[in-house]
């Protein structure tokens, strides 16, 4: 018979050993998945940006040929007016999309990969890192409406804010007639993308807007976000936004999202904003 002091007893792993190694892979799997995916947006970033960057001296060059930008581009990206030329198409990387706009004087050039990252350049952008604007806070514009080629903020800024600290007239720089088809003879802000000099500290909401690479949306544009407001996050509150157009020294023109109410407000009342920008 043999002694049961001399049976061997078998050596194993306790409980909290088990765990402690459960939790080092999963810091060390956190860690991988961290490092990878800053390494692949990276990588994402610098195709938008070496993509961006060739087809930007493309459009630069038809300028330089035709005397203008192309005002339209056809499914290949090559441009069809307002002189065809099949020699400077823009290539795009793997299944990235362009979204172009142009009047022939300027141009807007966005490009969105499978991952819904998107960048942005126009005709006064210089290439480098940090330069492009990264759309993925926005929604982009649904075709033919007034927000075609232009992108949407996807929410609400944070607060209320005044279209103007006091209740009188927009000038210049800060405004200028011809900028809403809706009210051509009305002064409306100019954009700070396109006037990057110009003050608005005394225009709290379109400042709010450009904070973030935005402007105040006209009253077409406004009156579009309205109608595709379901397209737009269908997150709007039940009340009035500011649009960038002046109604008279005292007023400016907001829409309400009840009723689609325009009337006239002081420029000095607290509304909500919504910006666009392109």
């Amino acid at each position: 018979m043999k002694n049961s002091n001399s049976i061997s007893k078998k050596s194993g792993f306790t409980i909290v050993e088990l765990l402690v190694v459960i939790v080092v892979i999963g810091i060390l799997a956190a860690i991988t998945i961290v490092s990878y995916t800053g390494i692949t947006n990276r990588a994402n970033i610098a195709v938008l940006q070496s993509d961006l960057s060739n087809a930007s001296n493309q459009l630069k060059v038809y300028q330089a040929t035709y005397g203008s930008y192309p005002t339209a581009l056809n499914g290949s990206y090559c441009p069809t007016a307002p002189t065809a030329d099949t020699a400077l198409c823009l290539k795009t990387s793997g299944s990235n999309t362009f979204a172009y706009t142009s009047n022939g004087t300027t141009f807007g050039l966005t490009e969105t990969n499978s991952n819904g990252m998107a960048y942005n350049i126009t005709d006064s952008t210089v290439v480098a890192a940090g330069s492009l604007v990264d759309w993925t806070n926005w929604y982009s514009g649904i075709a033919a409406t007034a927000l075609a080629g232009k992108h949407v903020y996807k929410t609400d800024l944070g607060s209320l804010y005044m279209y103007k600290t006091d209740n009188t007239a927009v000038t210049s720089p800060q405004g200028t007639t011809g900028l809403d088809p809706n009210y051509p003879s009305n002064m409306s802000l100019v954009s700070p993308q396109t006037n990057p000099g110009v003050d608005f500290s005394a225009y709290p909401a379109q400042n709010a807007c450009k904070a973030i690479g935005g402007r105040l949306p006209n009253m077409q544009e406004l009156l579009a976000i309205y109608a595709g407001r379901a397209t737009y996050g269908n997150n709007f509150q039940v009340a009035r936004y500011w649009s960038s157009t002046e109604y008279d020294s005292s007023n400016a023109y907001p829409v309400d999202f009840v009723d689609v109410d325009t009337t006239s407000r002081y420029k000095a009342s607290d509304f909500y904003v919504r910006c666009v920008s392109g």
